[in-house]
Parts: structure tokens; C-alpha cells; sequence
């Protein structure tokens, strides 16, 4: 029980005075990351001339500096002029105005990714320019919440007065408003946040800003959060059900507009669920979840489209289930170039040492302990980052005889369409061709007239399956 009871603990390390506050557990996490952050050393963002290191910044503060969250959208970057060379100069409002004042900052580990705030830590003598810029900006988010606030009001109340009088399409339109209901509420937890920060100055005290790690190495081990940080920036687990809640609002929505969803099994290999984020005929945004059958090259898709969150939360089993999830801690990283650096962190800091297959009574001999190493990294690294490519392609079965070259030698595929070009065959006889389709790359497709389109991997395995199948059905009806 003492270890429950709340303590202020005082302590000076390396020169600079920290307070903490909480149970004696919490504040050993506290202690053991203030030690950790004096070591870091700053990997990200070493490009921008004002970026220091946590230590030089409690020297420029003669103490701990205060930590603010700044808006995402004050680090978008535009086209400022060019390069002798011509190339474009791209800045941010954040780096203009810190040039401009020749300021200097710590831009911390982001604890809490899935947030719009990157935390940066301030020198406590430049607090007054870098508020006074952050505030314009929160008036200007707060503003906007507001309007979209009533813009969902107006549209709720004209479903609901479609709901009353219609009598056809009254099923769409009531999946339509429980959308729209969910996406008002996501709004107004936006727009309350950004009140509450502003009330505070959007200022963090250091302990404060630790807490903001509960679900991430920061809670268990600050040092391994830290080398998690320099390689794909802070991972935060959730549990399924926190995670994979609908999105209706699109402040919600990733710039990548998907969501890489991860646990690392008993078998030391990664599953995923991705999560692509997409908009209705009507604009309501919805999500589709995607899941490679273990064993299988088929893709299996689950969508929350016309779904309360109540009604999501009972189908979150099949997409778990599918994917060979369990309902325990699951990574969330915010976009597939993150994924892959997460899968790096993962196999460079947790990878199992092959096990010797049983009955195997030599190993493979090698020149140096070296080599072994490299090669079984290299092999096992290979295999799991090909299970990752080939999680997202699906395979779609044929007629071979709309499998064929074009005049530049390149494998195409025949569909109503034209020819798409750049397919990949996994195999082939003389009835049927199987054939690899990336869903969410774009492929180019010559038309019968020579004119030239695009299509999305999904539409072509959406349309390569139907004229399959009436392909098909016509060799049957042949005797075929």
C-alpha cells in the first residue's frame, strides 16, 4: 500500500533540480528517465539549425526548461524560394519565425503520436515569442472546430428531417446519421483539448510530459524508448478495442490516410492489420481493414461503413481472429514507411536466435563468428520483410489467355478496360494464370483506343475477379 501513496521527491541530477510527484513506482519511472534523456543523443531533426540536445537546453535554462505543444500545422512546410541549384527551399512557420529570432529548442520524443502536438522543449527566456505564435494558431483551430461543430448540426438535422418523410433509402440514411452523430462527438473532444490547452499556454512541466508514455517504452525502459525514437520515432500500444474505434471526423485521419496495426507473435513474427481510411459518396469518412490470411496469398477486408462504435466493437473479433491477433497490446504506427522502421527497431533490438530444426545434427560452417551473424541476420530479416510485401497483394485467378506481353515485353492483363500493365504471375497452365495485384498502387492501363488511364490495384482485382468469373461461367456453358 505505501507504494500507492502520492510523494514529492526533489532531486539533482547532473547539475539540474527536478520535482516530481506521484507513487513511489511512477516517480522511479520519472527518476529513470530524467537519467536517460541526459544521455540522448539527438538523431532526428539534427537538420534544423536551431534543434539542441535536452541537456544543452536545461544549460541555456540554468534548470529544467518547459516543454510546449505546438499545433502540427506549424511545422507544414511550403516553398519559401530556390536553391543556387534550383531546387525548392521548404519551410515551416516554426522554422521562419525561429530564424528569425535566432532561437533554440529540444524537439522531444512525441509520447503521445497519435495527438495533433509535437512537444518541444524552450529555453524558460524565449517562452513569450514561441506562445505568442502558438496562440494565434489555437484561436485559429478552436475557430475551426467551432464551425465544423455547427456544419454537423445542419447536416445532422436535415438527415434527421430526410429520416421523417422518406420512405425509401431510409436504412442508408439512418447509417448515414449514426456517422455523422460520431463524427460531431469526435469534434467536440477536439475542440474541448484544444480550450484546455490554451487555458494552460500549452505548457508541460517535465513530469507531466512522462506520463504522456504510458503504453511505450518510456513507462518500462526510457533508454530502449530512446533508440526506439532515433529509428522510427516513439511506437504507443493500445489494446484492440482502444485502437480500432470508427474514425468519422477527418482531423483524425493520418496524413497517410492508413494505420499499421502489429503484434509480434509467438513464433517471433509480425502480424498486421492495415487500416486504409476512405470517404463514402457522400464524403463520410470510413475505415477498411485489411488481413492476409495466415497461409494463405488471399486478402480477407472488414469496413466499419454505417457502423456506431457499439455496433464496430462486436465485429472487431473477426478482423482479430483473421488476423491471428490476440486482445492484448498491439503497436499503432501512422503510415507504412513508419511500419517498416518499426519492423526494423523490432528485429534489431527482440529477434529471437534461430532454433536448430530438430533431428539436425550439423550446422552450416562459416568463415568467422562475424559471417554467421550477418548472413542469419540478413536471412531472417529477408524472409519477414517479404511476408510483409506479400501481406498486401492479392491473388487473382484468370483465363491464361488474358495473360500476355505487350510490344515493350511487358507482362499485361486483359480486362474490359485495356491492358494493365506491370502485373506479376505467380503461376500459369493452359486454362489459368494466377496473378499478384498490389490494392493500393496504381497501375497504368492502355484502352482499346490507345488512350491511357489509371486504376487502383483494388479496382482491377474488383473487376479481374467479375470477368473471371464470367469467363468462366461461359467455358462451362460450352462444355469446356
Amino acid at each position: 500500500m505505501a507504494d500507492e501513496i502520492a510523494q514529492v521527491v526533489e532531486m539533482e541530477y547532473k547539475g539540474v533540480e527536478y520535482l516530481f510527484k506521484g507513487t513511489k513506482a511512477a516517480i522511479a519511472a520519472m527518476i529513470s528517465a530524467a537519467k536517460a534523456f541526459h544521455e540522448w543523443k539527438v538523431e532526428q531533426n539534427m537538420k534544423k539549425p536551431g534543434n539542441r540536445s535536452w541537456s544543452d537546453l536545461q544549460k541555456l535554462s540554468e534548470g529544467t526548461p518547459p516543454i510546449l505543444e505546438f499545433p502540427r500545422e506549424m511545422f507544414e512546410e511550403r516553398v519559401v524560394g530556390t536553391n543556387k541549384d534550383g531546387t525548392p527551399i521548404m519551410k515551416s512557420d516554426f522554422d521562419l519565425y525561429c530564424e528569425a529570432h535566432d532561437l533554440r529548442y529540444c524537439i522531444m520524443p512525441d509520447l503521445n503520436p497519435e495527438d495533433d502536438y509535437i512537444p518541444i522543449a524552450v529555453p524558460t527566456q524565449d517562452m513569450g515569442i514561441h506562445q505568442e505564435q502558438i496562440k494565434a494558431v489555437m484561436n485559429r483551430r478552436i475557430k475551426s472546430e467551432e464551425d465544423k461543430d455547427k456544419e454537423y448540426d445542419e447536416k445532422i438535422a436535415a438527415l434527421k428531417e430526410k429520416i421523417a418523410t422518406a420512405d425509401a433509402d431510409k436504412e442508408a440514411a439512418e447509417a448515414e446519421l449514426k456517422m455523422l452523430e460520431l463524427g460531431k462527438s469526435q469534434n467536440m473532444e477536439l475542440l474541448e483539448e484544444s480550450k484546455e490547452k490554451l487555458d494552460r499556454d500549452n505548457v508541460l512541466d517535465f513530469a507531466e510530459y512522462l506520463k504522456q508514455g504510458k503504453g511505450t517504452y518510456m513507462e518500462t525502459n526510457p533508454e530502449l524508448a530512446l533508440t526506439q525514437e532515433n529509428i522510427c520515432g516513439i511506437v504507443r500500444e493500445y489494446t484492440p478495442y482502444e485502437c480500432m474505434y470508427p474514425i468519422r471526423d477527418e482531423s483524425l485521419v493520418p496524413d497517410s490516410k492508413e494505420v499499421f496495426y502489429s503484434q509480434r507473435g509467438s513464433d517471433d513474427q509480425i502480424h498486421v492489420i492495415k487500416r486504409r481510411f476512405l470517404e463514402d459518396e457522400h464524403g463520410n469518412i470510413y475505415s477498411e481493414y485489411s488481413v492476409r490470411i495466415p497461409g494463405e496469398s488471399t486478402i480477407k477486408r472488414f469496413d466499419d461503413r454505417g457502423k456506431s462504435k457499439e455496433e464496430w466493437e462486436k465485429e472487431i473479433p473477426k478482423v482479430l481472429d483473421a488476423a491471428n491477433f490476440l486482445n492484448e497490446p498491439t503497436a499503432v504506427t501512422n503510415s507504412e514507411e513508419r511500419f517498416l522502421k518499426y519492423q526494423e527497431f523490432i528485429e534489431k533490438n527482440f529477434k529471437q536466435a534461430p532454433k536448430e530444426e530438430k533431428g539436425q545434427s550439423k550446422e552450416h560452417e562459416y568463415s568467422s563468428e562475424e559471417a554467421k551473424e550477418f548472413v542469419e541476420s540478413h536471412n531472417k530479416e529477408a524472409e519477414q520483410r517479404r511476408d510483409y510485401n506479400e501481406s498486401f497483394y492479392t491473388t487473382v485467378a484468370v483465363p491464361a489467355s488474358k495473360v500476355m506481353a505487350d510490344g515493350e515485353q511487358v507482362v499485361c492483363m486483359e480486362l474490359a478496360e485495356g491492358l494493365v500493365k506491370g502485373v506479376v504471375v505467380e503461376s500459369m497452365d493452359d486454362t489459368t494464370a494466377k496473378v499478384f495485384v498490389k490494392e493500393d498502387a496504381t497501375y497504368s492501363v492502355v484502352r482499346p483506343d490507345g488512350a491511357k488511364k489509371e486504376m487502383t490495384g483494388a479496382e482491377i482485382v474488383a473487376e479481374a475477379t467479375k470477368s473471371a468469373k464470367e469467363e468462366f461461367a461461359k467455358s462451362m456453358a460450352r462444355g469446356r
